[in-house]
């Protein structure tokens, strides 16, 4: 504990005490409600073997935070007052207990926290699938919405010099790496056409990764339009006009995922990284071997080469910054459909 003076053999040592303030909830309620408290003067626990502690320099404000905030994501009574937040990139660690992170080392962490490293998918290096003891960033733990956190070191990524922290948060550690994953299972190639419904904090990276393949983004949206064609869609519409050779759904509703599997072609592929409660699709929107899918998130070595991509200036971030004190209000313009881009809180 803080504050307590140890004697050892006639030496005095001031255990260290880390204080720090942080956007947290008590309960989950609606956003209107003003669930969000800054504030708490939050005593970080004492490091266990493996752990980072780090000093928070930017955390990416995502939609599923919206989720977890409201209810619509399950966390457990004991972990209240909860922080959330799992897109992290860290100023510096300032203690470690893990022999591969040194202090002083710049490094982030997004939706997942850890895993068991021993069941079928991690040892295959698929531990976003892990089933058994998965734990996630902002939910199982404290997240981000913090001036300070403690982090497994195993699953920390060093950020590359020269690509700033706010850059980092965002692109990196669950936007960035989830559109990644989903452009990565449509298999885009030059010529194609790979409609992306909804452009936002999601859709905008998937863009420009298409577009980096060769292939054609087709960004159906009906509020994004200009964001879209910062990011280089090759087209922007507000209704598809397919056929396309696949389709990407990042908005949150079940009639996009219906409308991206009419517009693909016999033999097309759907990606659906969008939360949303149910997806009800006519049977004769996919009867000619079409397949609807969902990725979770990404691996570590996906991490690395989302990290890679953005430091060479091929994946840009279009974020804006606040202060870690304007949390909810920035989940509020969230939900109201008033955020472009990516928000990076900065404590």
């Amino acid at each position: 504990m803080c504050g307590i003076i140890i004697i050892v053999k006639h030496i005095y040592l001031a255990l260290e005490c880390h204080h720090y303030e942080a956007v947290y909830i008590r309960e989950q309620r609606k956003i209107e409600e003003n669930p969000t408290v800054y504030g708490g003067d939050f005593e970080d626990p004492a490091l266990k073997d493996g752990q980072v502690l780090v000093r928070v320099q930017a955390s990416g404000v995502c939609h599923t935070d919206l989720h977890i905030v409201e209810g619509d994501v399950p966390v457990p009574r004991e972990l209240f007052p909860l922080i959330p937040g799992h897109e992290i990139v860290g100023g510096e660690v300032i203690e470690s207990r893990n022999p591969r992170v040194k202090e002083g080392t710049r490094v982030g962490i997004g939706w997942f926290y850890d895993a068991c490293g021993k069941c079928e998918y991690c040892v295959s290096g698929r531990e976003n699938l892990c089933p058994p003891s998965a734990t996630v960033t902002g939910i199982n733990h404290h997240g981000g919405y913090a001036e300070l956190v403690s982090l497994n070191g195993d699953y920390v990524t060093p950020i590359p010099e020269g690509l700033p922290s706010e850059q980092a948060a965002p692109p990196l550690f669950c936007a960035g790496i989830t559109a990644y994953t989903a452009v990565k299972r449509v298999r885009p190639e030059p010529g194609k056409r790979v409609a992306v419904f909804g452009v936002g904090g999601l859709g905008h990276y998937a863009i420009q990764l298409i577009e980096a393949t060769g292939a054609k983004a087709v960004a159906i949206t009906s509020r994004h339009a200009r964001l879209a064609q910062e990011a280089g869609a090759s087209q922007v519409l507000e209704k598809p006009e397919g056929p396309y050779d696949a389709a990407i759904v990042f908005a949150p509703n079940s009639r996009a995922v219906a409308e991206a599997a009419r517009s693909v072609k016999p033999g097309g592929t759907v990606v659906v990284p969008a939360i949303m409660d149910r997806i009800e699709i006519p049977f004769t929107s996919f009867t000619w071997e079409k397949d609807i899918t969902s990725v979770a998130s990404g691996f570590r070595k996906d991490a690395r080469a989302v990290l890679g991509l953005a430091a060479d200036g091929v994946l840009r971030s279009m974020v804006k910054q606040r202060r870690l004190s304007e949390a909810g209000t920035v989940l509020r313009e969230l939900k109201e459909g008033k955020v472009e881009g990516r928000v990076v809180l900065k404590p």
